[in-house]
């Protein structure tokens, strides 16, 4: 049960946190239900994937390609830029706890642990950029195929 409040806490978190960065870039209002509901969407499958298989990489890769594509698409339907709902989807894996630890470690002399954190660190980074990045290919390939197709027709 506690588990299950903590994931529930989790994503309550993930849509202020959503929510919060919509209104701090100005976006509409009428947008912010969207962002909310891609904050919870990419903190969801995170923690879905995270309690599946564990690990960091993963789970950040397999949260920012769902909130990647659902950018994508909930983008075209409002016709409004991607990086409107992208960034509050993002918002909610950015690493903040790792990052501080890395730093605080390093002030107090602590350069392994620090070094440890900052990997850590690393590795969500490059999980949330290549999420976003395959994601974003995809798109690219389904718009030029669409337009070839309906340009051949």
């Amino acid at each position: 049960m506690n588990e299950v409040l903590q994931i529930i806490w989790k994503i309550v978190m993930a849509v202020l946190g959503a929510v919060g960065f919509s209104i701090l870039f100005f976006i509409r209002p009428r947008r912010l239900p969207w962002a909310a509901f891609g904050g919870v969407i990419t903190c969801g499958v995170y923690l879905f994937v995270q309690l599946w298989l564990g690990g960091e990489f993963i789970p950040n890769l397999a949260g920012s390609f769902a909130g990647a594509i659902f950018s994508e698409v909930i983008a075209r339907v409002t016709k409004a830029p991607v990086p409107i709902y992208l960034v509050p989807c993002m918002i909610t894996l950015v690493p903040g706890g790792l990052l501080y630890r890395t730093m605080s470690s390093f002030i107090q002399g602590e350069y392994g642990q620090a070094g440890s954190f900052g990997l850590a660190a690393l590795a969500v980074a490059a999980g949330i950029a290549g999420g976003i990045m395959v994601a974003s290919i995809m798109s690219m390939v389904y718009v030029r195929l669409k337009g070839f197709l309906t340009k051949k027709e």
